[in-house]
């Protein structure tokens, strides 16, 4: 299993890498900074992740726009799509269950990440 984790933050991305390799170590963690790089890995993956975790919040295009460029694009609208953010406003969660994609709230604590991982993974059995 391939996921592609989109997230600006040099920690936040190390955190669900390890919590990820926890899970299951044969899962390979692919790491975009930015909407901008997420899309450039998209386009030029033959392998298409099983997986993309995207953060909300960030500079220059922010997880909602490029939420937006992925469902557009033919090949890449089936992945499914977890938003990954540390606030969650009840009308931004309709939106993206209306653009089919998931949300997840940023844990405070390694091991409900780990938990929450697994649950979205299928992993938790």
């Amino acid at each position: 299993m391939t996921i592609l984790n989109v997230d600006d933050d040099e920690e936040d991305i190390e955190i669900f890498c390890e919590a990820v390799r926890d899970i299951d170590s044969s899962i390979i963690c692919l790491v975009a900074k930015s909407a901008d790089e997420a899309l450039q890995i998209l386009n030029s993956e033959i392998e298409l992740p099983e997986y993309i975790f995207l953060d909300i919040n960030m500079p220059r295009v922010d997880g909602n726009a490029c939420l937006k460029e992925i469902k557009k694009d033919q090949r890449l609208r089936k992945i499914p799509v977890i938003m990954y953010s540390t606030h969650s406003k009840k009308d931004d969660i309709e939106i993206y269950k209306s653009l089919n994609a998931g949300f997840l709230v940023k844990q405070n604590s390694y091991y409900k990440l780990v938990a929450e991982l697994k649950r979205v993974l299928g992993k938790d059995k």
